[in-house]
């Protein structure tokens, strides 16, 4: 059985299924790309499958083969890396591939109405629209799941937990350590950490709570006076903070002791200011803190000995 293949269109095909690939490579793994070496990898990996049509190379059909070819695309499309980075690359180009010729394969499958005998066939007979329509639901599914996946799992990593003491009250919360939050009193240049104030309810006193329910978030600063907890009143400070295309005023305070817990090290922070932020610093709830950079990177602290309990 003799079949056709249309060497132009197998490259024009190769190309642009390599640059989607490619693409998301790079948008899942959160990295910074230039357009013209993601055209060129393609490019180059299209002329990888065409040589592969010839008798004499069918050795470029041998899966080393491959992993060296895709291994070389990675290099061409993002440059020279750390040797973990370019082998975690070439892992998420592995499953973003797998996930978009699942998705056109399922596309194909799913409103095939004949045979499987038929539905077999329908492969070499694979249509612009199919191939279209089929990748697309492949992006939407990377989009919708695997960077949020790769996300959580990247976040989770950076989480700690704290503990805080105030007035001989206790919380504990997740932190994700934020590498751009840049905040700091204006008075003595201290790190200000964000808490969701859901959590921070149980550590305050009674006071503080019914001033800050009694009052919305954007009247906090203004009616910072009608706090009737004078302590309170004492350890706080006004932080300023900018936001995406707004500046803003934080109420933050002072705790008493705050402990953040690394693995089986405990460090002690001798000066922070904890900020109070009235929204959700996480959508699906995994961390209630925002945790400043300055904390880990030995400044401003104290190590003990311990272990996360």
């Amino acid at each position: 059985m003799w079949m056709t293949i249309y060497a132009d269109m197998l490259f024009i095909i190769n190309i642009i299924m390599n640059s989607i690939l490619l693409l998301m490579t790079a948008w899942v793994a959160g990295i910074q790309y230039k357009i013209w070496r993601i055209v060129t990898a393609a490019t180059l990996g299209s002329c990888y499958v065409l040589v592969g049509l010839l008798p004499i190379m069918s050795l470029s059909h041998h899966p080393m083969c491959k992993v060296i070819m895709s291994l070389l695309l990675i290099l061409v499309a993002f440059g020279m890396k750390p040797k973990q980075t370019v082998l975690l690359l070439t892992g998420f180009f592995y499953i973003v591939g797998f996930i978009l010729a699942g998705a056109v394969l399922g596309w194909i499958y799913f409103w095939q109405t004949s045979s499987l005998e038929r539905a077999s066939m329908s492969l070499s007979q694979l249509s612009w629209t199919q191939l279209f329509l089929g990748s697309s639901a492949g992006v939407v599914l990377i989009v919708c799941s695997l960077r949020r996946m790769v996300t959580r799992v990247a976040n989770q990593s950076n989480c700690y937990k704290v503990k805080i003491e105030y007035e001989g009250r206790r919380i504990e919360v997740i932190g994700l350590l934020d590498t751009g939050n840049g905040l700091y009193s204006i008075a003595g240049h201290t790190p200000v950490i964000l808490i969701n104030y859901y959590k921070l309810r149980t550590l305050l006193s009674t006071q503080t709570v019914l001033f800050l329910e009694k009052n919305t978030p954007d009247m906090w600063l203004t009616n910072l006076e009608q706090c009737e907890d004078l302590v309170w009143l004492s350890k706080v400070q006004i932080i300023p903070y900018r936001g995406i295309g707004s500046k803003s005023m934080l109420v933050a305070f002072r705790p008493d002791e705050l402990t953040l817990y690394n693995g089986e090290e405990r460090i002690e922070i001798s000066d922070v200011f904890i900020g109070i932020y009235s929204g959700m610093l996480s959508g699906d709830g995994s961390y209630e803190a925002l945790l400043h950079p300055q904390m880990l990177q030995g400044v401003n602290k104290k190590k003990g000995a311990g272990i996360c309990a």
